[in-house]
């Protein structure tokens, strides 16, 4: 039972990360709008989330200490993250105001979606192998055909 509801609980979790996507999308897109440019937008909406960001570090580092295992990390691993997340957030600035916010998003999770079926196939980053299955090709493609009707209806 504690495990059902620790499912819960996390799947709630995610479900609450995505609804602050959505809703960055259209914030952003309002920035976006009073100065013209998505990359300004997507610039300002990084200067501010970095800023807390490493103020949330700096707290987090004094209480537990720092990590030591950093030092393994290729050098990719330190600008890819923050790389993406330009690709990103730019795309999305870019999109919502085009298309709407809930096509936006469904093509973004419909993309989340398909590349973590990458990454779990592959076991890529370091992150264990999950076979492929019809089922999950299946959830993806419902996923990805949901994201093509709320874009074209």
């Amino acid at each position: 039972m504690a495990a059902i509801v620790a499912g819960l609980l996390l799947a709630a979790l995610g479900i609450i990360a995505g609804a602050t996507l959505g809703t960055q999308a259209a914030i952003n897109a309002m920035v976006s709008r009073a100065f013209g440019s998505p990359v300004i937008a997507a610039a300002i909406s990084f200067g501010t989330g970095a800023l807390l960001l490493l103020l949330m570090a700096l707290a987090v580092a004094r209480l537990q200490g720092a990590a030591s295992s950093w030092r393994d990390l290729p050098a990719w691993a330190f600008v890819s993250g923050g790389a993406l997340g330009v690709v990103y957030l730019t795309t999305v600035i870019f999109l919502t105001p085009r298309i709407g916010v809930a096509p936006t998003m469904g093509f973004v999770i419909a993309g989340q979606l398909l590349a973590g079926l990458v990454i779990d196939s592959f076991g890529f980053f370091g992150l264990p192998s999950i076979l492929l299955t019809p089922p999950r090709l299946l959830g993806a493609g419902l996923l990805l055909g949901g994201a093509l009707i709320l874009r074209f209806a």
